[in-house]
């Protein structure tokens, strides 16, 4: 071969393993950029999650104090009483409840300061152990026996209270078709007294407010249609209502907020709905028309709102419209609306004229179903930090320091 094509045909060669190394080169760059790229997401995600799970876990310890702070202090009920009766200020009929104090304390213990109406007045961020450096917790406290209690039904004079309460709270949310003398109403109590009972007999309930047993298993009969039979056991949770046959969204809706499942005996008219306030006060009047002084058929359902509190509506919206104004500013002072149960019969009997004459009480009749103490506890406590949030729910039988339900949850948001 002649030198020149020699040269030429070396040159090719070169040229040829120059391109091959150079596509090799951009290949392995390329390789290299997906691998750095993946190993930098995988790491990105790595320390988000191990950052979500610190969060988490610093919640989940925030929720915990909360709670654990809010026990301690419903807790001490007793040696408070105790210390109450030695100072002479401790008798039938006065009972200072410190549970509502608990969400007081928390706050406290997460922002490190003293505050009242939103004005700090003490500082103890300094003090060891009070507040906390990212985040928070609080606690919410709601007392079960501000309700009506739907599984007390073994005793007659039992199922005889629920009838009335049930009743005046079913009237009280004037729901149409659900009046007094509507056949749902009776019909719908009846059914929640079978599913609580042991026995398979339907109950009746007459246009007299008579409650009857019939023999057989009839009260199955109504839940044919959605394939499972009544529970012949207690409520475990309010929900559990939607089962029972006539309760209808509407009703649970309007009337959930005012029912509890867990042992309680009178309401509490401190904490209690304003709903409630008004069926309690509607069943108790004697001598005038309660569709006039209750104002059932206007289609207003509880009168606590901007109308009540304007002197509109009827009689009975309009009291308990001043009742939850008087609640309100004393729960602000950080004070029981209600020393007792007579104090709230006083009140309704002190109305200015012509309220006080437009509302005859049955004292005797409304001190048998109302109270002011608290026996049967739910406290939501909920931690966060940033946006990653923790809540524990429990609600607690202070008699004895029972748990009676227990629940815990994450979520993204403070709640």
């Amino acid at each position: 071969m002649r030198p020149d094509m020699q040269k030429r045909s070396n040159r090719q060669v070169r040229k040829a393993k120059r391109g091959v190394a150079l596509i090799i080169v951009l290949t392995s760059l390329a390789i290299l950029a997906a691998f750095s790229s993946e190993l930098s997401y995988r790491a990105y995600v790595d320390v988000r999650t191990a950052k979500n799970l610190e969060r988490q876990v610093q919640a989940y310890f925030h929720a915990r104090s909360a709670m654990e702070i809010a026990r301690l202090v419903i807790t001490s009920q007793k040696f408070v009483q105790q210390i109450l009766g030695v100072m002479g200020m401790g008798g039938a009929h006065i009972r200072v409840e410190v549970w509502p104090f608990a969400s007081k304390f928390v706050e406290v213990f997460s922002t490190g300061q003293l505050a009242f109406a939103g004005v700090p007045v003490l500082q103890l961020k300094d003090q060891k152990g009070v507040g906390v450096s990212e985040g928070g917790f609080k606690v919410v406290v709601t007392p079960e026996d501000s309700k009506v209690n739907v599984t007390k039904v073994l005793r007659p004079t039992d199922r005889h209270n629920l009838l009335l309460k049930m009743l005046a709270l079913l009237q009280a949310a004037d729901i149409p078709g659900y009046g007094v003398e509507d056949r749902n109403s009776t019909d719908l109590i009846a059914n929640i007294i079978d599913w609580v009972d042991a026995d398979d007999n339907k109950t009746d309930i007459d246009s007299n407010g008579k409650i009857t047993e019939g023999t057989g298993a009839g009260e199955n009969v109504p839940y044919d249609k959605y394939g499972y039979k009544v529970k012949n056991a207690k409520f475990d949770s309010v929900s559990e209502l939607h089962l029972v046959d006539g309760m209808t969204d509407e009703v649970y809706c309007k009337l959930s907020k005012a029912i509890t499942v867990y042992k309680t005996d009178k309401v509490n008219v401190n904490e209690a709905d304003p709903l409630l306030l008004k069926a309690l006060i509607c069943n108790s009047l004697s001598g005038v028309d309660p569709a006039v002084a209750c104002g059932y058929g206007a289609g207003t359902g509880v009168g606590p709102g901007p109308g009540a509190m304007g002197m509109a509506g009827s009689p009975v919206d309009v009291a308990v419209g001043l009742i939850e104004m008087c609640r309100q500013i004393k729960k602000a002072l950080y004070m029981p609306p209600f020393a007792n149960p007579r104090a709230f019969v006083n009140l309704l009997k002190s109305l200015p004229e012509p309220l006080n004459q437009m509302l005859p009480i049955d004292g005797r009749r409304l001190l048998s179903q109302i109270g002011t103490s608290s026996r049967v506890l739910r406290i939501k406590a909920t931690g966060w930090v940033h946006g990653t949030g923790y809540t524990m729910e429990t609600v607690i039988d202070t008699l004895g320091d029972n748990y009676l339900y227990w629940r815990e949850y994450g979520s993204s948001t403070q709640e």
